[in-house]
């Protein structure tokens, strides 16, 4: 039978054999919070427009960029000011948890790729960065800019490789009035699919 002893408020020990088990609900509370997080995890990375797995050796011998996904016109109306800030989704399967992953300076390299691209290219203009330190780099490409709602909007083709790891994904940015800067549409929610021409 096990032993109940309250020691002070909020606080209670459960001796029951040589086990002693401090705070059962905060562990409760711990490990559901665990379980939603993982939970999240692995529904962001199963929903929606997954990434392109990308033969690395083809794109480097034919020196072009795969065939972007291109978007059907109704994803117009669901991308302006939809969007979220810049985040880890843009770096598609190079995650902390799913490596080979970028460090620090390729990450700055990337974004500010991005931003060029979207700020200063022409559709279908291509800008590159590459990793000083390894076999790493990506791409960026502009495919299709439109205005909706007051807003200037870019689908964008994102290019990324570490090694012999290569993807490509179809993003959407939108600059508004509203708003300073991009959001991001990274088509990873439940029915993104249904827009991919």
């Amino acid at each position: 039978m096990p032993k109940i002893i309250k020691i002070h408020k909020g606080f209670t020990l459960i001796k029951c054999r040589s086990l002693t088990y401090q705070k059962l609900d905060e562990v409760m509370r711990l490990l559901q919070i665990i379980l939603v997080l993982s939970s999240f995890i692995l529904i962001t990375n199963c929903v929606g427009v997954s990434p392109d797995k990308v033969d690395i050796n083809k794109i480097k011998k034919e020196r072009k960029l795969p065939k972007p996904n291109f978007l059907i016109p109704d994803a117009q109306y669901v991308t302006s000011g939809n969007g979220t800030r810049w985040d880890l989704r843009q770096f598609m399967d190079f995650r902390f948890w799913s490596p080979p992953y970028f460090n620090s300076k390729e990450t700055m390299q990337h974004k500010s790729a991005v931003h060029t691209a979207l700020t200063h290219l022409k559709d279908f203009e291509i800008i590159s960065w590459y990793s000083e330190s390894r076999e790493a780099g990506g791409k960026v490409r502009p495919i299709f800019t439109y205005t909706t709602n007051a807003s200037l909007c870019r689908d964008y083709q994102s290019f990324l490789y570490i090694d012999n790891k290569a993807r490509s994904k179809t993003f959407t940015a939108c600059r508004g009035i509203a708003w300073v800067g991009y959001l991001f549409n990274y088509w990873d929610w439940p029915g993104a699919e249904k827009y991919l021409n």
